[in-house]
């Protein structure tokens, strides 16, 4: 799994926590921010499974605009002279969309 990605909601959280943790921390030594550390520790592990998620159903529509390439390169080669320049669109249409997700599937560190 690639690193995990924090929402701008958990990182505000995180650091709101965080600095909690440090005004707790120059009280001294002796004081307790063990609630803290697991509150912060609840909102990474569940950015995580949100990020396991994602990555899950990116490469559900990865693989689904394959198959659409795939089914429309079939439907090019199968044509005749009347329905090829739809089914050059199409597929066309298709490889656009193949690459709209790919490149969103790049930015999800798939």
């Amino acid at each position: 799994m690639s690193e995990v990605r924090l929402t701008a909601g958990e990182k505000a959280r995180s650091a709101a926590l965080v600095a909690r943790m440090c005004k707790r921390g120059v009280a001294g030594d002796q004081v307790h921010i063990a609630d803290l550390t697991r509150r912060v520790d609840r909102i990474h592990e569940e950015a995580a499974r949100r990020t396991e998620r994602e990555q899950a159903a990116m490469k559900v529509e990865l693989e689904t605009a394959r198959q659409a390439v795939a089914l429309a390169k079939t439907a090019v080669r199968t044509a005749d002279r009347t329905t090829k320049p739809a089914a050059k669109a199409a597929l066309r249409a298709a490889e656009d969309a193949l690459r709209r997700t790919e490149r969103a599937a790049r930015r999800i560190g798939l």
